[in-house]
């Protein structure tokens, strides 16, 4: 879906297209002041392997400004319009844990990479704050 309106400065791209309700509110309402620069992931642009032999890839990514002011921080969001997990379906859930897998070795490698999941009754800032905080 697209929405004809101006972004924020700090979103990547100058069209806003989203999948969700939930998408769509952390592109027109992402000022928070630790995203450096933010935006959603084309498809297909990130080819997560995952166990039915397709690929997958996630919603949104953001980089954001630490404590220390380093800008280096990376993170990845899935953002699914359901309030527990425990709704997702199972073919969602599987792509959740194989991207988890991805991105946990990404790191083993030395590319730090947060991933996380956004349910609808979180809001992208709560994520980064917790980020932010882990650092």
């Amino acid at each position: 879906m697209f929405v004809e309106d101006t972004p924020s400065d700090k979103y990547l791209y100058n069209h806003i297209a989203f999948d969700s309700p939930l998408e769509k509110e952390n592109i027109m309402h992402s000022e928070i002041d630790e995203i450096v620069v933010y935006g959603k992931i084309p498809k297909s642009s990130i080819a997560i392997p995952t166990i039915v032999g397709e690929t997958y890839s996630p919603d949104f990514m953001y980089v954001v400004e630490r404590k220390d002011g380093t800008k280096e921080l990376n993170i990845v969001v899935e953002t699914k319009l359901v309030e527990k997990k425990s709704t997702l379906r199972g073919t969602e859930e599987a792509k959740i844990k194989c991207a988890e897998a991805f991105f946990r070795q990404l790191t083993i490698d030395g590319y730090t990479v947060s991933f996380h999941t956004q349910l609808s009754n979180k809001k992208i800032k709560q994520i980064i704050e917790e980020v932010i905080e882990e650092q």
